[in-house]
């Protein structure tokens, strides 16, 4: 096997662990999240509009591809990048909107995750880059995944920082009137 697929395998499994330890048990015991109604709404327009980024990157990919002639990604990156975006855009749309994390769930645990792969994908970056992130002048999969998730991530990470912050300072005003 080669080295590349042995890290690529090595990165999967402990992704899956990772999310097996975000899915574990919540607050009250139960595995299950539990939504109510209003966030059930959010994550349904939250899905929607990531499938709509999907869609968009996705024709813009073919329209560079097939129009213009142009590559900039192999397929195994373009696929993860339309991926990324349209999970991005659902996360990004449920957390700004409240629905992101269940109401037996400790936020507190899931940004601790999503620091530690922010840190761990931004090492790999760091590596890919030093050593080069194009291969005849294409982003490749083993070269751009782990640029693509520490950006996907840090904008992630920052939105919920001013999200609670700006909850922090909405409570803060009402204790003070």
């Amino acid at each position: 096997m080669k080295q590349h697929a042995i890290g690529l395998l090595a990165g999967a499994l402990a992704g899956c662990c990772v999310a097996l330890a975000a899915l574990g048990k919540k607050r009250d015991g139960s595995i299950k999240g539990k939504y109510d109604e209003r966030q059930q709404v959010v994550r349904g327009r939250a899905f929607q509009y990531g499938f709509v980024g999907w869609m968009i990157f996705t024709a813009f990919c073919i329209l560079s591809d097939i129009g213009l002639e142009i590559q900039f990604m192999d397929l195994s990156m373009t696929l993860f990048c339309g991926m990324l975006i349209g999970v991005t855009i659902y996360v990004a749309y449920s957390v700004w909107y409240d629905g992101y994390f269940s109401l037996n769930q400790n936020p507190k645990r899931i940004l601790s995750i999503l620091i530690t792969a922010t840190l761990l994908n931004a090492a790999c970056a760091v590596y890919r880059i030093r050593h080069g992130l194009l291969e005849h002048g294409v982003l490749t999969f083993l070269n751009g995944v782990n640029l693509l998730m520490t950006v996907a991530l840090i904008f992630l990470l920052t939105e919920m920082f001013v999200k609670w912050t700006k909850e922090r300072q909405n409570t803060d005003k009402g204790e003070q009137t």
